[in-house]
């Protein structure tokens, strides 16, 4: 099966994350304000809850400590999973 964007035919990073203070959102939003990839927070407890990584108003509607889910997908995958690493629960 071949992905509709040539460039998309990467995997898609998911990993549980959580957030400890309001710097952690602020550094996580700008970090992937500068990358390609769709980068989306999802409510572990409600899947149908996404919030896009690059919009600081949605980040900031997330409780602190709240474990999420971290979905990565596109070009630079690899680096968002570099740079993100901090925030891993596991």
């Amino acid at each position: 099966m071949s992905g509709k964007q040539g460039k998309d035919d990467s995997r898609m990073i998911e990993k549980k994350i959580k957030f400890s203070t309001p710097e952690q959102i602020l550094s996580f939003c700008e970090t992937c304000q500068k990358m390609k990839s769709d980068i989306d927070i999802v409510n572990m407890s409600n899947r149908h809850y996404r919030i896009d990584g690059k919009s600081i108003v949605g980040l900031m509607t997330i409780r602190l400590g709240m474990p999420m889910l971290l979905v990565v997908r596109g070009a630079d995958e690899y680096v968002a999973h570099e740079k993100f690493q901090s925030l891993y629960l596991e």
